[in-house]
């Protein structure tokens, strides 16, 4: 048995490693990534930098296609992980802005980035499968989208067709982390101090990162300091405006990685800690949680239900692209993001079952490896 199972090598996958590597609750991690030499390095650094703490951690790299199911539950069924951090993606949001031209990219996410969600769900509907088959007691916490995609996997779940996610990582959590740090650096005080609770979908945190606003996106926050609601004598948009700006020329993908790695720990200790879940128990947006390795518990902010809060979030997701999820996992494009992505991408994502997924995830790979070739 091993504790950890990473899926992706690639930036947060590989943080997420070195960052596992050097913590002791981890005693073993296995990484999986389709280009083993680049998981064999990633692996062989993690355990170096480990060493230089002090740390000797047993990291398994392996060269592995996630897209074969069989393989993939072979090896975790010589593994049988305690936790499964999915972070393997078709598509990157970094790529995409490196690649595409600036007014593409701008489209994109103005008419909703959850027209690429295929290529995001594709590999997780092959993993919950596999340990459907191998493992389906293991812990599985997603990254790519999870505000979307977990939703999906949430309804794919079940006995023999493998685990749903407990929550996914990121967006809304990264968001918390920044309202603690600047909440605690204007008044003074210890960010340990500081408990953020944020309803917000995905969308909230790129439109901050876009343009220093919510835009027409609706979130809900409370900020307590030493245990007092202090959110109505503080301009919480205004500071969460200046620390995007603070960090929006540099890459994200190191806290993103650290938050992944946040509630890895609470699944391996069992012990509900508090964080900020993205799409946790297959719920639209993020959400303040606590976390054990088996369940999730998804906490209200004071003064505001439930009925609310999913409201708040579905109003985010409509503005990333996803009119509904249907209750069998069925996509349902809004018209603005269907139309988009048929103008530019020549793929129509207006409905998408769960079994059109992996078609359509290969689909948009390569319309969108034409469309960065065409721009160069």
């Amino acid at each position: 048995m091993i504790d950890v199972l990473v899926t992706g090598a690639g930036a947060v996958g590989s943080f997420a490693v070195e960052y596992l590597a050097r913590r002791p609750e981890v005693r073993s991690i296995a990484l999986v990534d389709r280009d083993g030499a680049r998981a064999e390095g990633i692996a062989w650094r993690a355990t170096l930098g480990a060493l230089q703490e002090g740390r000797h951690v047993r990291i398994e790299p392996l060269a592995l296609d996630l897209t074969d199911t069989f393989a993939l539950a072979e090896a975790v069924a010589r593994w049988m992980p305690r936790v499964v951090f999915h972070a393997a993606t078709l598509i990157t949001v970094p790529e995409m802005a490196r690649g595409l031209p600036p007014e593409v990219f701008e489209t994109v996410r103005a008419k909703g980035m959850a027209g690429f969600l295929a290529a995001h769900l594709a590999l997780g509907l092959s993993v919950q499968k596999a340990l459907g088959q191998a493992a389906p007691g293991a812990a599985l916490i997603t990254a790519p989208f999870p505000d979307f995609t977990n939703q999906v996997l949430s309804r794919t779940a079940g006995p023999g067709s493998g685990p749903a996610p407990l929550t996914g990582i990121g967006n809304v959590d990264n968001m918390a982390c920044e309202l603690q740090a600047i909440v605690a650096q204007k008044l003074g005080v210890s960010a340990l101090d500081v408990r953020p609770m944020i309803i917000a979908h995905h969308s909230v945190a790129e439109w901050f990162q876009r343009s220093g606003s919510a835009g027409a996106v609706p979130w809900q926050v409370r900020v307590f300091v030493d245990g007092r609601d202090l959110s109505g004598q503080l301009d919480l948009t205004a500071l969460m405006a200046e620390s995007s700006a603070r960090i929006r020329a540099v890459p994200q993908e190191s806290r993103t990685a650290a938050s992944g790695v946040k509630a890895v720990l609470a699944a391996l200790r069992d012990d509900g800690s508090f964080l900020h879940g993205a799409g946790p128990a297959g719920l639209p947006g993020g959400w303040p949680i606590r976390l054990w390795h088996d369940r999730v518990e998804v906490l209200d902010l004071p003064g505001l239900d439930m009925e609310q809060g999913l409201q708040t979030a579905l109003a985010g997701q409509r503005k990333g692209g996803i009119e509904t999820i249907a209750p069998d996992g069925t996509l349902v494009a809004t018209d603005a993001c269907a139309t988009m992505m048929r103008a530019l991408f020549d793929v129509d994502v207006a409905r998408l079952s769960p079994a059109q997924i992996p078609q359509t995830a290969r689909a948009l790979r390569a319309a969108l490896s034409a469309k960065i070739a065409a721009a160069r």
